[in-house]
């Protein structure tokens, strides 16, 4: 891993209105490479946007259509990776994925492995977990919920990643729309206690999380905001304001943190015993 800059971008993805999604990302993309980033992450379902209805499918595409050329040109045009959400087709199915695109292309896609709620009614589920080296580090993807399962993060470090990036589409209110008073006071307490668990996963992992989330009503539902940067001993390194507005920030990732994480004698990456993990991998 190399020193570099990232960035994690707080959205409103808007239901039915993919011209407006898109603009935020190219204004975004560009804000963030000006400001010396060299990747940008946006949430869960960031262009095709995230509600628990068949019509959100209307937007899918397969990973090289129009959305990822979009994405293309701003790539080459700001030499910048971008990490962004969307509906994609494969395989005569739907899936929700989450794509990384540089100024050389398709990177690669991570497909959303645990369905949660009206998710299950619409989208496939993936069946793998993927680690992509970008040439400064290596990145790997949580999908939302599936970043609450520790047994993902653990594959993914011992994949070799060493970011994990965790765009969210977590809802305060699925289908309904939320005062912003409350959504404020609401996100203000998750920020405060933010992030839980994924304090203790990036730490026991040694990692760093990067975590983005939609925000406000879209259209049909209410998402809870908040974006967020964890370095390896689970510190919280940048976090963004108790805000509904679209915004982004960043941090400076250095791999002395991370490489000193791994070197530490209680680090749990070393001490494993894998030979007692059977009961893991069976079904209940």
């Amino acid at each position: 891993m190399e020193k570099f800059r990232i960035a994690a971008v707080q959205m409103n993805a808007l239901k039915n209105n993919m011209d407006h999604n898109l603009d935020v990302h190219i204004r975004f993309i560009e804000e963030a490479a000006k400001a010396g980033c060299c990747l940008v992450m946006f949430p869960e379902l960031s262009v095709t946007a995230h509600y628990g209805h068949e019509k959100a499918l209307q937007f899918a595409e397969e990973a090289d259509g129009p959305v990822f050329h979009t994405m293309l040109d701003q790539a080459r045009k700001h030499d910048i990776i971008i990490a962004y959400g969307f509906c994609e087709i494969a395989h005569g199915t739907y899936y929700n994925s989450h794509a990384l695109v540089g100024p050389e292309g398709l990177i690669g896609i991570q497909r959303k492995i645990h369905a949660s709620g009206d998710e299950y009614l619409f989208f496939r589920m993936g069946r793998s977990l993927e680690v992509f080296d970008l040439g400064f580090c290596k990145i790997g993807t949580l999908i939302c919920y599936d970043s609450n399962f520790f047994e993902a993060w653990r594959v993914l470090a011992l994949k070799g990643a060493e970011i994990i990036l965790l765009p969210h589409a977590s809802r305060s209110g699925s289908g309904k729309k939320i005062p912003k008073r409350e959504q404020v006071k609401s996100l203000k307490k998750r920020l405060g206690d933010a992030p839980g668990s994924y304090r203790i996963y990036s730490k026991d992992n040694a990692v760093y999380a990067v975590f983005s989330n939609q925000v406000d009503f879209n259209g049909h539902s209410t998402h809870a905001g908040g974006a967020y940067i964890v370095n390896p001993y689970g510190q919280v390194m940048e976090k963004s304001e108790p805000s509904l507005d679209n915004l982004w920030i960043s941090a400076e990732l250095d791999p002395e943190p991370l490489q000193k994480a791994r070197r530490g004698s209680h680090c749990s990456l070393k001490m494993r015993r894998p030979e007692v993990y059977g009961e893991l991998t069976r079904m209940i």
